[in-house]
């Protein structure tokens, strides 16, 4: 009842590992997909976590931007087209970068170039000034 198709094992041997061969490269491409999807989802979970002036911050001083300043109004409002024409009206003209955070109730300024007292002085006349400026924290840091 049973027939015997004889089998040539080294054809089969062939085709066994051919099969099996395929099974192990779907297997690993689809852990690597997994793999990478997790990761992304696992950086954007952790970026998410930083605050946005913390992230606005740290991508002016990665830029290596020697004096960073954040401007605020002085009612802790949203900044208007009348701050931000004064702003850039009164920042020195060498003023690298700037970049709205928090809502739009801040502005970070990067430059390589310190602002004037007199710059700042106006500012202040308006605006909130807090200085992150990597020269300032390395002078601390000197008279330690």
């Amino acid at each position: 009842m049973f027939y015997k198709i004889p089998i040539k094992s080294e054809i089969f041997n062939q085709c066994f590992l051919i099969v099996l061969f395929s099974f192990s490269l779907a297997n690993f491409s689809c852990n690597y997909r997994s793999f990478e999807t997790n990761k992304t989802v696992s950086n954007q979970t952790v970026e998410n976590e930083i605050p946005p002036f913390e992230r606005d911050l740290q991508t002016m001083r990665t830029a290596n931007f020697d004096f960073i300043y954040v401007f605020r109004r002085n009612d802790g409002g949203a900044f208007d087209t009348e701050d931000r024409k004064y702003l850039r009206a009164n920042a020195p003209r060498e003023t690298n970068r700037f970049i709205s955070t928090d809502d739009g109730k801040a502005f970070i300024a990067g430059s390589s170039y310190k602002f004037t007292a007199e710059n700042l002085e106006t500012l202040g006349k308006r605006f909130n000034i807090e200085d992150y400026s990597a020269k300032k924290e390395e002078m601390k840091e000197a008279a330690k």
